[in-house]
């Protein structure tokens, strides 16, 4: 069975979503250079792939994101998409409405941004951000979602007003806690990464 993609989710779903996702397969804790990550649920999307999922919170108490993406590096993942909650400063969003990340900015003050490998690694390039063939696949998949900009806080304190006018003076759509810097550290990884925020 191919499992190329992880899914971190900081979303309240029901659990019957999360049978939506596949049957239940195993459960399993990830020992990286940057601590434990897991549990992780491996569920079964077909006879040929599955998925792995974790709960995940962008608040700075979470595992370290370096963990969480060396941790998919590790289970073979190619592709992680992360659902975060958000909050809208965009007028033109209606509350709930999912989005999907086009491009963002890292406003987080308290978290690694990258791994530190050598110049000679493979240096991310953050041209791109987000993948262009996730971002493609999940429109696909909801055609009615409309692309967003992104704005990463390291919370829990939410935006003052003044500070959410600000972010939407340099374009900003949703601001949430869990993409960034996760985003930059899957792409110095070499894997997609796509973001919906609800």
């Amino acid at each position: 069975m191919k499992i190329d993609l992880l899914l971190l989710i900081a979303v309240l779903l029901p659990p019957r979503a999360l049978t939506e996702l596949g049957e239940f397969i195993e459960e399993r804790t990830v020992e990286t250079p940057y601590g434990v990550v897991g549990p992780l649920a491996l569920r079964k999307l077909a006879e040929t792939c599955g998925v792995w999922i974790q709960p995940y919170s962008g608040l700075p108490t979470r595992t370290d994101p370096r963990a969480t993406m060396h941790a998919a590096h590790q289970l073979g993942v190619t592709k992680v998409i992360n659902w975060d909650t958000g909050v809208a400063v965009n007028p033109e969003l209606q509350r709930g409405e999912t989005v999907i990340a086009v491009d963002y900015i890292d406003w987080t003050r308290q978290q690694p941004l990258s791994f530190g490998y050598a110049a000679d690694a493979n240096e991310a390039d953050m041209a791109a951000g987000f993948s262009p063939l996730l971002t493609l696949e999940m429109h696909n998949v909801l055609p009615g979602a409309r692309g967003a900009i992104y704005l990463a806080t390291d919370g829990p304190r939410r935006e003052t007003p003044a500070e959410a006018r600000m972010f939407r003076t340099w374009g900003v759509d949703v601001i949430g806690h869990n993409l960034a810097p996760e985003v930059a550290l899957a792409t110095e990884l070499g894997l997609d990464y796509g973001g919906l925020v609800t």
